[in-house]
C-alpha cells in the first residue's frame, strides 16, 4: 500500500469504527432483543404522573391577551395595509406640481447600490445605471450619488435633483 496522507488515515479509521459498530449491532445486541424487563409500575405511580401532567396543563393556561392575539392572527384581513403602486403613482402625480402648474413626472429615488465598478439607482422600483433612459418618457439618468440623483429632463432641457427617500 502506498504512503497514506493524514486525511485518508482519518477517513479509514472512521469507516472501521462504523464497521465495528455494525458488527456489534447485528451480532451481539441482537441476542438481547427478545428479552423483556419487568416494569413493576404500580397504579399509584401512574396516577401521580397523570395528576402532575394535569396540574402542569392548568398552570400554563393562556391569558386573555394571548387568546385575543391568537384569534386575531387567524382572522382574515378586511383590506390590505399595503399601498398599491398604481394608486400611489396616481396620488403622487396629482399631488406633485412642477413649475407653472405643469405636472412633474413622479420619480422616487428609493435605493442606491455601489459595487465599486458601477453604481445603480432605484427609481420608481426599477434599477438604472448612469446614461439610461427612464421608463417615464423624456428623462435620462445623468448622475448617481448616495444622497441624490441628477436626472436630465429632455422636454424642459434642465436637470432635476431628486433626494433619496428613506
Amino acid at each position: 500500500m502506498a504512503h497514506l496522507k493524514k486525511r485518508e488515515i482519518i477517513i479509514l479509521a472512521i469507516a472501521a469504527i462504523f464497521v465495528l459498530y455494525a458488527a456489534y449491532v447485528y451480532l451481539i445486541a441482537d441476542r438481547h432483543k427478545g428479552e423483556k424487563a419487568a416494569t413493576g409500575n404500580s397504579p399509584a405511580k401512574i396516577e401521580s404522573v397523570v395528576s402532575g401532567v394535569g396540574d402542569e396543563l392548568t398552570r400554563n393556561k393562556l391569558s386573555d391577551f394571548d387568546h385575543y392575539v391568537i384569534t386575531r392572527s387567524q382572522a382574515a384581513w378586511g383590506k390590505t395595509p399595503f399601498l398599491k403602486k398604481d394608486l400611489y403613482r396616481a396620488w403622487l402625480a396629482k399631488d406633485s406640481k412642477g413649475k407653472d402648474g405643469i405636472a412633474a413626472a413622479p420619480i422616487i429615488y428609493s435605493g442606491y447600490v455601489d459595487t465599486g465598478r458601477s453604481k445603480l439607482a432605484v427609481l420608481n422600483g426599477i434599477e438604472y445605471r448612469i446614461g439610461e433612459e427612464l421608463k417615464e418618457e423624456g428623462f435620462v439618468l445623468k448622475k448617481i450619488m448616495s444622497s441624490k440623483v441628477v436626472i436630465f429632463d429632455k422636454r424642459a432641457g434642465s436637470n432635476l435633483e431628486i433626494p433619496l427617500q428613506e
